[in-house]
């Protein structure tokens, strides 16, 4: 085994991880400050009511949500990439520690994770983040549609 190698490629997995948690942390930010940004716009509109000066007001609500999902959805890909990095590295990692040791103690972590989680492990947590900002934009878009209709 090639100890020097294998120090490099631990090191090169461990950086793919922290480019994978800062990209979750950037998400995490992006999208609280548009939740604030919305909930500002939303106590805005409960203030003045539906009138017809409020169409900026929700528009921007919808704008903002459509921009956090297609945000997410950035995010997303870059996830992608840099864990698609980590799993190729990983790769190497057990060609080099030919025991499999490695590759067993994350087959084993997913099989308990599955075991204990059967329903919800399936459902992808970046759908749920693309959930919440169409929910935003479909509010935005609701009220816009409300105040039109006033109109």
């Amino acid at each position: 085994m090639a100890t020097g190698e294998v120090d490099v490629l631990v090191q090169m997995w461990l950086s793919r991880w922290d480019q994978i948690r800062h990209s979750e942390s950037q998400r995490a930010t992006a999208t609280n400050m548009l939740l604030v940004l919305n909930a500002a716009g939303i106590g805005f509109i409960v203030q003045k009511g539906l009138i017809a000066g409020m169409l900026i007001v929700t528009i921007g609500i919808l704008i903002l949500g459509a921009f956090g999902a297609l945000l997410s959805i950035k995010y997303y890909e870059r996830f992608r990439l840099h864990l698609n990095e980590a799993n190729a590295i990983r790769s190497r990692l057990d060609e080099l520690i030919p025991s499999g040791s490695v590759r067993n103690l994350f087959e084993d972590a997913w099989s308990k994770q599955v075991a204990e989680h059967p329903r919800i492990h399936k459902v992808p947590l970046h759908r749920l983040w693309l959930a919440l900002h169409t929910g935003v934009s479909i509010t935005g878009a609701s009220l816009t549609a409300v105040i039109l209709a006033r109109l």
